[in-house]
């Protein structure tokens, strides 16, 4: 599972759970190497994507097991994924490791990591070529366990000013009445 935490630098989390008590291999390798590629999964590829969850013993290439393409990095020895039409080259800045509170054992590590590098199909940018149009990138996102989403819809909606918020009479009256 990913997350954007910010913009400057780009950072993104990544966690990974522990799978017969052990790292997954990507967790494993992103640890060992502390580097890595994020791509993101289009709805063309899903099943491919999916089949990449398969728990197979770790000396098997899932890569000829999914019929995906490993793609060469520019800044990451990782490669990305060729079907992926947005990627992103990453380095670990650091991990943590979580315990279950019910076993006590490892149940899971967090892995924080900064964007290096980005790679954009130009077939799903945008007119303006300032954004990924979402309806040719049809993005699916993992949510957790064996559920996947699609994201069909995206908006913006502004951050209020504090400054002109706190100025508007019902906000005052708010803010009055917590001092």
């Amino acid at each position: 599972m990913n997350a954007g935490m910010k913009a400057d630098p780009p950072i993104f989390v990544i966690g990974s759970s522990k799978g017969r008590g052990l790292d997954k291999d990507t967790a494993e390798n992103v640890l060992a190497t502390k580097e890595l590629t994020i791509n993101i999964i289009s709805e063309w590829f899903i099943e491919a994507a999916n089949y990449a969850c398969i728990n197979a013993p770790r000396d098997v290439d899932e890569w000829k097991l999914t019929g995906l393409t490993p793609l060469e990095s520019v800044k990451v020895k990782p490669p990305h994924v060729a079907e992926s039409a947005f990627s992103i080259e990453a380095k670990l800045i650091s991990h943590h490791e979580w315990t279950s509170k019910v076993t006590g054992k490892p149940s899971g590590t967090l892995l924080i990591v900064e964007a290096v590098n980005f790679h954009a199909r130009e077939d799903v940018i945008s007119k303006e070529l300032n954004s990924i149009d979402l309806s040719k990138f049809k993005p699916v996102s993992r949510l957790g366990g064996p559920t996947y989403g699609r994201t069909t819809q995206a908006f913006d909606l502004g951050r209020p000013d504090f400054d002109a918020e706190s100025e508007k009479p019902e906000v005052k009256e708010i803010l009055q009445d917590s001092k």
